[in-house]
């Protein structure tokens, strides 16, 4: 049995990865988590950067754009690159996506990628668990005793 450490989360701004070639695995979408700056929806991913070759696990995104489209792919893997989008007059221009689905070399470049690393194994659920607990001698969480 092979055992991981617990992650760490990683700030990743997508000012730092503008123009790079990402697979993205958003894990949650969270809406209205509370921040300094009040209340703001967000998705916290797995972030595969193809171009450095690197990977930033519990990525916290609160771009309202990238949460947009990102929001229902939870569970998936997302083929893009980081871009910005067109600004609507006196904002900033939106962090976007920008589909890389379709282009074969970015495809081939994230499964050689995405070949190289490493799986995390399915999390065990709630009777794997118990189960693990009870041969430890443990009592669960929900147990009268905790």
């Amino acid at each position: 049995m092979e055992f991981s450490a617990p992650a760490a989360g990683s700030v990743l701004k997508p000012a730092e990865i503008e123009g790079h070639l990402l697979v993205v695995e958003p894990t949650e979408y969270i809406e209205k988590m509370a921040t300094q700056m009040g209340d703001s929806d967000a998705v916290r991913c797995t972030v595969h950067d193809i171009t450095d070759k690197t990977t930033h696990e519990e990525v916290l995104w609160f771009s309202t754009v990238l949460v947009g489209s990102l929001r229902s792919r939870v569970g998936q893997k997302v083929l893009g690159v980081m871009s910005k989008g067109v600004a609507k007059p006196g904002q900033t221009a939106p962090w976007i996506l920008q589909d890389a689905s379709s282009v074969p070399e970015a495809v081939a470049a994230a499964k050689e990628y995405m070949a190289s690393v490493p799986t995390q194994p399915a999390a065990a659920g709630p009777d794997e668990l118990a189960a693990a607990l009870s041969k430890l001698g443990a009592t669960p969480i929900d147990e009268p005793g905790f």
